[in-house]
Order: structure tokens, then sequence, then C-alpha cells
């Protein structure tokens, strides 16, 4: 037995010692190992490079939020906004990352707000390598660079904006209100304008502006001035105004008529800065009468015309300010639910006309440097919906509204809007 073991075991030994085949299995051993290490590193960077852009569009929406509310009134919790932007942005767990909560910074001067947070992703191939998570942070430091503003809402007060629209309008408008000033009863270099328009403006009140003493001091609203003056902000010691007197809609003949066609009952808010007096003035708003968009816009114009100074009874007296004052921007909200109905008061234009003129005084406000914003309610007319989108400074600054909710959201998207914010870094 001990010889058969020798003569074939012997042998065999003896070539598996002389044998180079050997070298090649742990070279290929190898080399799965490294290849192995590659295709893991190119994976786990691709996961760390998706969670990175990820963290930092996080840090970016958060530092965002934090600096708007300190803008905005400051008297809200920053850091739990800030913490609720990051959270909205990047949920726990995202891509089996472990996400610790950012840490919130805001300068000795307060106008400054860094945020930065890190999040640790375990590798899955690179492990091979001895590598068992990646560590990712980002950072994100906002510059508060708030700009002054004067702004006029311009609001539909028409009959079709009775019942429950004029409820949604007045929640809306007070919301956006809410958003620019905080907690505060005034904002620093905030002034705030409201122009309530039917088929006409109520100017009452304003002694600078109507020559004589009105039919009704309540309900006092101009005609039309002629030529290019009934388009623009040319001021009334300039260009006089007349009181309205069309036909059988003038107070004389018919008060009643008058009232509920021609003239809203909440009057114009010249820019004013305290937010319970312009929120009051919101409620005063009834939905009557017919509808001129464009005549309640130019009033618009003129609440924020430097060529209006010191015109205007209950404002400032060196308000409006320069079109091109340092800091400050002018901004006027123009809200309809409907067509321009000219035939309703009788007057002399037609329809198209006052379109073409609505679409001539928002080509002169941005001449000047006037933001504007539009929005349609409830409006399925595709010719005014066109008309206010091209009034708009931008496609952005459009907002169609089917619905309550969305014409929150666009008030809402409007504030935030006007709230001007920067990324220093």
């Amino acid at each position: 037995m001990r010889s058969f073991f020798q003569s074939r075991f012997r042998p065999a030994v003896g070539r598996f010692a002389k044998a180079e085949d050997g070298t090649a299995i742990v070279l290929l051993g190898f080399s799965v190992f490294v290849l192995v290490g590659a295709a893991g590193l190119a994976f786990d960077a691709g996961r760390g490079y998706m969670l990175n852009a990820r963290l930092s569009q996080a840090v970016d929406a958060a530092a965002l939020a934090g600096g708007r509310s300190l803008s905005i009134g400051g008297g809200g919790d920053y850091k739990a906004i800030i913490k609720k932007y990051f959270k909205a942005n990047l949920p726990d767990g995202y891509m089996g990352a472990d996400v610790q909560e950012p840490t919130i910074t805001l300068s000795t001067e307060g106008d400054e707000i860094e945020v930065f947070a890190t999040a640790t992703v375990p590798t899955t191939l690179m492990r091979v390598l001895g590598s068992k998570s990646m560590k990712i942070d980002a950072r994100a430091v906002v510059h508060r660079a708030v700009k002054g503003m004067e702004v006029a809402l311009v609001l539909d007060n028409s009959g079709s904006m009775s019942g429950s629209k004029m409820g949604d309008l007045k929640d809306s408008s007070k919301l956006l209100v809410d958003i620019l000033y905080g907690d505060n009863e005034t904002v620093e270099d905030l002034y705030v304008s409201l122009v309530p328009f039917s088929g006409r403006t109520n100017v009452k009140d304003q002694v600078e502006i109507h020559p004589t003493s009105p039919p009704n001091p309540d309900y006092v609203c101009l005609d039309m001035r002629s030529g290019t003056f009934a388009e623009d902000d040319t001021p009334p010691a300039t260009s006089p105004f007349g009181h309205f007197s069309n036909g059988e809609y003038t107070h004389e003949n018919d008060p009643g008529k008058y009232k509920s066609k021609v003239c809203p009952k909440a009057q114009v808010t010249p820019l004013i800065q305290p937010k319970t007096s312009v929120k009051s003035a919101i409620d005063a708003m009834q939905a009557k009468g017919c509808t001129r968009y464009d005549i309640g816009s130019v009033w618009g114009w003129r609440n924020i015309s430097p060529e209006w100074r010191a015109v205007w009874s209950g404002s400032s007296a060196s308000l409006p300010l320069d079109y091109e004052e340092a800091d400050m921007e002018k901004a006027i909200i123009i809200m309809t639910d409907g067509a321009n109905t000219p035939d309703c008061l009788q007057d002399v234009q037609t329809q198209e006309e006052t379109e073409q003129a609505f679409a001539r005084i928002c080509a002169d406000m941005k001449a000047n440097g006037i933001v504007i914003y539009t929005i349609t309610f409830k409006l399925d007319d595709p010719d005014t919906n066109t008309l206010f989108r091209e009034c708009a400074s931008g496609a952005e600054r459009y907002f169609k509204s089917p619905s309550g909710d969305q014409l929150e959201a666009a008030f809402t998207a409007i504030a935030n809007d006007l709230s001007t914010l920067r990324l220093s870094q």
C-alpha cells in the first residue's frame, strides 16, 4: 500500500510544486478586488454627488426661508422655519443617509444667516476597500438685502365679485399684508396703497383732486380726462378732473344707480404704513357695479407716481418717492375677475378701446420701473387672461387663479417675491 501511495502521490506533488498556473489565479483574484473597488468608487461617488446636490438645495432653500422670515417682520421663529424648509427639501432617510439637524448662525448685526448641514451615507461596493460611509456637508449664507417698497393693490370690486369671491379676495390680500409686515404694525420704508375699483374709483376725502364739493361726499368718482391725460400720471394741478357726469348715471339724476353701477363704496387709500389701517381698508370693500380695470390701474399708478407727491390726503407729504430712489421699489398688483364692461356705464369707449388703454398704461408703468403683478380670478376669458399676462413684468408675475386656494397662493407668491433676498455665498 505504501509503495502504491509513493508511486502515485509523490509525482503529483512534484508536478504541483513546479507548476506556474496558480500565479494566474492569484492575479485574477487581485484584479477582481481592484475592479470591484473601482466600480464601487464610481457607484458610491455618484450617490454621494446626488446627495450633495440635494443637501445643497435643502440648505439654500432653508437659508432663504429663514432670511425672508426675518425680512418681513422678524417676529417669527426663524430657526423653526429654517428646519421646516430643510426637512421639506431633504426628508429623513433620503438615500439611506443619516442627516443631521442643520446648524443655524445669525450674525451679530442680524443681517446674515448661515445654515450648515452634514449627512452621512453608507457605502455599498466601496466597503471592499474598507470605506463604510461617506460624510457630505453643505453651507449657505443669506444676506438680507430688503429694499423699501411702495405697493399699490388695485382690486376688482365689481358686482361679479359678490359672495364668496369677495371673501376670498379679502382673505388673500390680507394674507399678503401679514406676510409683508410679519408681527409688526409698521415696517421701515414699507408703504401700501389700496385702490378698489368697479366702473370708477372712489376718491372720497381727496380734496386736492376733485375741484368742487362732490354731490355725495361718500361717493366721489371722477370723469376720465381727455386725450393721453386719461391714461397717465399727470397731476391734477396740470390737468384737472371733473365729477362723473355720464347720462342717466349721474348722481343728480339717479343717486341709487350712480352708487350701484359707477362708484364703489370703498375709497382709495393712499400710501400708508400701519398694517391695521391697510387691513381695515380691505375689509371695507364691497362688490357692486361695472368693471373698468384700466381706470383702476391708472389710479393705482397715480398712487405711487412721484408726480402726485403731496397730492394725496392721509399720506406723507414726501410720498410717493422718486422712481429711481435708492433702495426703493415700486410695485402694483392688479386683480380682476372679468372683462371690462364700458357699455354697462354707457361710456363712449368700446371694450376693445379700454383693453388697448390698459395695455398702454401697463407699458408706461413698466417703462418707469414699476414692477407689475397681475391676477385673473375664476376667469375663463382667454383674451383677458392674455391681456393680464402681457401686462405683468414677466410671465412669472402673472397668476391665473381658478379657485380661492389658488388666489391665496398667488398673493402669497407675490408677497414672497416682494421680499428681496440674495444668496451671498
